[in-house]
């Protein structure tokens, strides 16, 4: 992803946090990235074509987090337990601990399921292979599935970690 593209994508994820999706509008975002709405539109469409490829670049630094939260890490637990709390702390503080969560959740499902499908696919293939399982293993689906309930249902970032902590305690 180029520089420009990556910076007007930055600036929509800080209005959109702090405001909402419904609320947002092409020239806050281009208010906020610093440049003019017919720049933006030089790059985007429109803006679930911006929430679309936010959505690209929030799961890519959701997996960066989590694959440099186990590295140095050799114990196959503790690599599950370090990936896992990464990736969905990553969301939950995006998600959870905002202010529009929940609507970001309802336009994710609105306009983005595929792309969170394919995103929930490979990390349960991933969870697989830190557990030493092949990819298609069960395994990495229910730890992912419990860890999305989790991260769902606790708003407390601290009881957040601890109940992943005891998924992957309990599960391993």
């Amino acid at each position: 992803m180029d520089d420009k593209k990556k910076h007007i994508l930055k600036a929509a994820m800080r209005v959109v946090i702090a405001y909402g999706f419904k609320r947002v509008s092409m020239a806050d975002i281009a208010q906020e990235a610093g440049i003019s709405r017919p720049a933006i539109y030089q790059i985007f469409r429109n803006k679930d074509d911006v929430f679309f490829s936010c959505l690209d670049m929030l799961v890519d630094e959701a997996f960066a987090a989590a694959d440099a939260a186990i590295d140095g890490i050799s114990d196959r637990k503790a690599q599950v337990s370090a990936y896992l709390l990464a990736y969905m702390g990553y969301f939950h503080n995006l998600l959870v601990a905002g202010p529009h969560g929940q609507e970001l959740l309802d336009v994710n499902n609105r306009l983005g399921a595929e792309k969170s499908q394919a995103a929930q696919a490979r990390f349960m293939t991933r969870l697989n292979g830190l557990m030493g399982l092949d990819a298609e293993a069960e395994d990495g689906q229910v730890l992912a599935l419990a860890a999305t309930g989790i991260k769902y249902h606790t708003a407390d970032p601290a009881q957040f970690r601890a109940r992943l902590q005891m998924l992957t305690e309990r599960f391993l």
